[in-house]
């Protein structure tokens, strides 16, 4: 009896060495990775013959738990490998070295997926600290392999080679690398060969054949790459899933917060049914970085008018529009449309109480049935019929993509449907007060010279009420109210070289002045000896003294908004300085309080001042801001404007300064 439960022992472990040996593959003679043809000797046969059977034998949890993982990330490995033009197959390498473990460490302290070391790792851009080891992210770590690969197979221009200085370097394959493999379609291996190119053409046989016969994991990875000063906590929150499956994934990150230097990929693993809308919740977080950033898009038709009665044409996000001037009303914008007054109306969801805003464009064709966007959030003030001129979308169709059936209130922070109806077993949405609050703090850009700031000329001829321009901390009719600016004069005079009057330039920045303990005399400073330059002299100011009489005068297009954004100031703090509600409807020459810390005084270049002579300054052209808006804004003819700046079109882009004389 014992003979014959032994022999049956005998037949089942017989059994199991032939069902394992129908797993493994058989190593063929000749075989390619990246694209060069291997030819194999008897000898070099065996070893990767050897080296498979040890990859793929027992198949016990270590062994599924790799196949396992290869599924995960191979995908992710692939499409960065094919972003970067690296072949296909040094995927396998991953496994190779670190059997796809991030905190994977070899006996020469080379960590990650792909085993580096920190001087490597940084080398090709990767951040290695106590904080952050990206050596331990699976998108970062790719593209850092990538880069490598790529440098060193310029210098060996074969794939193969370039696999080998994996190993070793480009320097440290130099000497034994074979001459003839540059630019080799085949080559040969044979008993010499590296164990490394041995070992990771194994690879590539092993996992070739094993992974080609595994059922579809029921789990992936998405990414997340908008997560500047998250926590993996709140990520983990927002998909719904356990803070420590994600910190499993994600062991680059050795501190709470991620840090805002630059953008972190995190890696979320979640059940493959459940991708879609997980991706569409992260997809939602990072569109409310910029809301609604660049709509609506507007492209100026008309480009040349002979009268300022003469209809303006746009484009309004892809649809034909019209600007609506002083004195505009919606027989007028019909009739120079030529439409009818009820199509005009359709066309933009109006009713026939309602009046045209002037500076607002307004569609000539039907609006879209769904946005451009998947969702917007809403900022102060706005309305669900700004919305839907803001996106192009028709009014009922928006309300019906949001649930609503009327065009009630609706509450700021609140997230609107645009594409998509929003699900009906989903409460409304909203974005937290802090993320609300950095949407409305981000500020209109004036560049001049790379910095922000505002160029007032004065006029000395002129009297103090007849200024072209108020800058900050000025009012109409009184002098400047920042006082450190005392006199301007030329440093370095030479013959024949004009002299600036006194007083004659202001430039004015975001920069507050800081007022010494006890200042004894007034500062000069030289900024340059070799070529003339204006030197200010300043009294210091306190620090954000703030200046009770400053003004602003709406002009063509402006919200409450668009007025704080271009003075850096919130919509709240503006709407209290002027005792009227955050969503109060500003008009066309109203006069706004606006109280900003003082700006110092900083020099500018002689040469940039003669540009502009006595009597004249600059205006930097803003968002929203049209050759009609600006020469309005001054009193002048849109003419005037282009002699004065050579300008051969009515165009002007964000950012241009355009002389402005009186």
């Amino acid at each position: 009896m014992k003979q014959k439960i032994i022999f049956l022992l005998f037949l089942v472990s017989i059994k199991g060495v032939f069902a394992q040996q129908a797993l493994l593959p058989e190593v063929p003679k000749k075989l390619e990775f990246a694209g060069v043809s291997i030819k194999l000797d008897a000898d070099a046969q065996k070893l990767i013959q050897k080296e498979v059977n040890a990859l793929l034998t027992p198949e016990n949890k270590y062994l599924l738990d790799k196949l396992q993982r290869i599924q995960w990330y191979f995908p992710i490995i692939e499409s960065i490998l094919d972003e970067e033009k690296i072949p296909e197959d040094f995927k396998y390498v991953a496994i190779s070295e670190s059997s796809l473990l991030p905190d994977a460490i070899s006996s020469s302290n080379a960590v990650g997926y792909w085993q580096m070391k920190p001087a490597t790792a940084q080398e090709v851009g990767l951040r290695v600290d106590k904080d952050i080891d990206e050596r331990k992210n699976i998108y970062a770590s790719t593209r850092a392999a990538a880069l490598y690969l790529k440098r060193n197979n310029v210098i060996y221009k074969n794939w193969v080679s370039t696999l080998f200085s994996y190993s070793l370097g480009a320097t440290g394959i130099s000497k034994i690398v074979p001459s003839d493999w540059a630019y080799a379609t085949e080559i040969a291996f044979d008993a010499k060969t590296d164990r490394y190119l041995i070992k990771a053409v194994a690879n590539r046989v092993a996992f070739e054949y094993r992974i080609n016969r595994l059922k579809e994991s029921p789990f992936s990875f998405v990414e997340y790459k908008k997560t500047k000063g998250k926590t993996l906590e709140e990520i983990a929150s927002l998909v719904k899933i356990d803070v420590n499956e994600l910190k499993k994934y994600n062991s680059w990150l050795q501190v709470n917060t991620i840090p805002t230097d630059k953008d972190y990929s995190v890696a979320i693993l979640v059940p493959a049914e459940n991708i879609e809308e997980v991706q569409s919740k992260l997809n939602r977080q990072i569109e409310l970085a910029t809301s609604d950033a660049g709509f609506p898009i507007l492209k100026r038709v008309t480009i040349v008018t002979a009268s300022e009665d003469e209809p303006v044409f746009y484009e309004i996000n892809e649809k034909k529009g019209i600007l609506a001037k002083p004195g505009d009303d919606v027989a007028s914008l019909a009739r120079n449309s030529k439409m009818k007054i009820p199509d005009f109306l359709r066309y933009n969801d109006m009713t026939d109480k309602e009046l045209v805003e002037e500076g607002k464009i307004y569609y000539l064709q039907k609006k879209l049935r769904k946005g451009a966007l998947p969702h917007h959030v809403v900022l102060t003030g706005q309305t669900m019929w700004e919305i839907s001129q803001m996106y192009g979308i028709r009014l009922k169709n928006l309300l019906r993509l949001n649930r609503m059936k009327t065009i009630q209130r609706i509450q700021k922070g609140r997230l609107v449907y645009l594409q998509k109806k929003r699900p009906k077993s989903e409460p409304i949405e909203f974005l937290k007060a802090k993320d609300i609050e950095e949407l409305e703090k981000v500020p209109i850009k004036e560049n001049y010279d790379g910095k922000e700031e505002k160029v007032l000329v004065k006029d000395g001829r002129k009297s103090e009420d007849e200024r072209v321009n108020t800058p900050i901390g000025t009012t109409k009719s009184s002098k400047p109210t920042i006082p450190e600016t005392v006199l301007v004069e030329e440093s370095n005079k030479k013959p024949n070289k004009p002299r600036l009057e006194d007083d004659d330039i202001v430039v004015i920045t975001d920069e507050p002045i800081s007022r010494p303990e006890e200042p004894k005399t007034t500062p000069t400073k030289k900024i340059d000896t070799d070529t003339p330059t204006v030197i200010i002299k300043t009294t210091p100011a306190k620090p954000n003294t703030v200046s009770s009489a400053n003004e602003h005068k709406v002009d063509i297009g402006q919200t409450l908004y668009s007025v704080a954004r271009q003075y850096n100031v919130s919509v709240k703090e503006l709407a209290a300085w002027n005792n009227i509600p955050t969503d109060e409807k500003i008009k066309i020459g109203q006069v706004l309080v606006i109280k900003t810390p003082l700006r110092a005084a900083v020099p500018i270049k002689v040469e940039e001042a003669k540009s502009v002579s006595s009597g004249s300054s600059f205006h930097v052209v803003q968002k929203t801001e049209t050759l009609y808006s600006i020469s309005k804004r001054y009193g002048i003819s849109m003419k005037q404007v282009q002699n004065w700046n050579g300008m051969s079109d009515q165009n002007v882009k964000i950012g241009q300064r355009l002389i402005i004389k009186k």
